[in-house]
């Protein structure tokens, strides 16, 4: 077994040495060659994520996987019920990038001039060519979201899948160069047939949307009424479209860093074959896009070092199946001896909870730091609510984090009792 692992560890770094340089040229724009030189960038990505994700209610995982896909000028497929804001939290982001959008839902009916326009008459009629008029379709759009995707014809299959690829739409006798970032989709169920397996191949990132669980559901309607009332597009824009090429730029460079990490790709050569002997079918071609996901993590968390818990981001990569999902995660979970990290760092914010709880005592009614200590707890419960979707259902972690999370829910009721609410 053992001798078998190392050949296989062996066979399949060699693999990712040949892969590496394809992913590289999916890449635009200069690779800069430090983080500093753009603080102000990295800065508003953060800010990006945050309100992304703050007029919903629990879909920072959503969000994270929308960024990344972006990061990596990659695709999504998000997988799961009707109603859980897919497509509201994508439209929110290509508002926030003041991207061109396009939004269709497909049926086995969707002919191909609803999402690549309608043929042009006069130029048929005048040159005898089959042309398209793209303007506002898909074609022409940076951000698409194509809700139930996998409804696609044979029709609309093939052009699709060289958008997807090549970033190219033949229309007629000409060849367009379609400005593509990122293709977000939606389904509720993973596909049989051999022809849209290969579409949902070409979705680098899968995601599992579960539906709000029912001790959110107040937080849930007060911000749906939100919505209702506000709508989910951004006022203004965070970043530019030239500023995200930047960032696919320390991308590429994170991308690097990783292939010359041997130890790095050690470890991950020995993930991917474990996926493998549990059954989890990993082509080589998805192995080799796992490492751009890493990158854009990497990125995304404001680094160029690669750290063992970036191979977390391979629960949205990784499954084939809806049973995959909580394998996988499982898997990673144990390779990265991840719950012992996070209960190291769950005792530090108890100590921190404590001791606002002990303070908050002391102050009398409409006490001006009253203020200053909400804060202070809503930055803890959102790292709270971090390290349990990180944690990937550990129990102790679980345990731990619901505990902690009940103080700061009878600390947070204190302080608005004193503040007078």
């Amino acid at each position: 077994m053992i001798k078998h692992l190392i050949f296989g560890i062996s066979e399949f770094k060699s693999g990712i040495g040949r892969g590496i340089g394809k992913l590289k040229s999916v890449f635009r724009g200069k690779m800069p060659n430090r983080l500093s030189e753009d603080n102000d960038i990295f800065s508003r990505l953060g800010l990006f994520y945050k309100l992304l994700s703050k007029p919903f209610v629990m879909r920072e995982e959503e969000a994270k996987v929308i960024i990344l896909s972006l990061l990596s000028s990659e695709h999504a497929v998000f997988i799961g019920e009707p109603g859980t804001a897919k497509s509201a939290i994508v439209r929110r982001a290509a508002s926030l990038l003041r991207a061109r959008y396009f939004y269709y839902v497909l049926n086995k009916y969707t002919e191909p001039d609803e999402l690549f326009g309608p043929v042009d008459i006069n130029v048929l009629r005048e040159k005898g060519v089959y042309k398209r008029r793209v303007e506002g379709k898909l074609p022409t759009a940076e951000i698409v979201f194509l809700d139930e995707i996998f409804k696609a014809n044979t029709a609309i299959l093939n052009t699709l899948l060289s958008i997807l690829q090549e970033r190219v739409f033949a229309n007629g006798d000409e060849i367009i160069e379609t400005p593509l970032i990122s293709l977000f989709s939606a389904s509720n169920e993973i596909p049989d047939e051999v022809e849209l397996k290969t579409l949902y191949d070409r979705l680098l990132f899968r995601h599992y949307v579960k539906p709000v669980p029912e001790n959110k559901l107040k937080d849930l309607l007060k911000a749906g009424v939100q919505i209702e009332i506000e709508g989910v597009l951004a006022e203004k824009p965070v970043l530019s479209i030239s500023e995200l090429k930047i960032l696919q730029g320390y991308v590429e460079k994170a991308l690097s860093k990783i292939v010359n990490s041997k130890d790095f790709i050690q470890q991950y050569a020995r993930l991917i074959i474990i996926f493998r002997e549990h059954g989890i079918t990993v082509t080589d071609r998805r192995a080799v896009k796992g490492l751009k996901a890493i990158a854009a993590n990497m990125v995304f968390e404001g680094r160029l070092t690669v750290k063992p818990e970036d191979l977390l981001v391979l629960k949205y990569v990784i499954p084939e199946n809806i049973d995959d999902f909580d394998k996988v995660a499982a898997i990673i979970s144990e390779e990265v001896k991840l719950p012992m990290r996070y209960l190291k760092d769950l005792e530090i914010l108890e100590r921190n909870i404590l001791r606002l709880r002990d303070e908050a005592l002391k102050l009398t009614r409409f006490d001006l730091r009253l203020l200053d200590y909400s804060k202070k707890l809503f930055v803890i419960e959102r790292k709270l609510n971090e390290i349990a979707r990180e944690a990937l259902d550990d129990p102790q972690v679980e345990v731990k984090v619901r505990k902690l999370l009940n103080i700061i829910g009878e600390l947070k009721d204190l302080l608005a009792s004193k503040a007078g609410f």
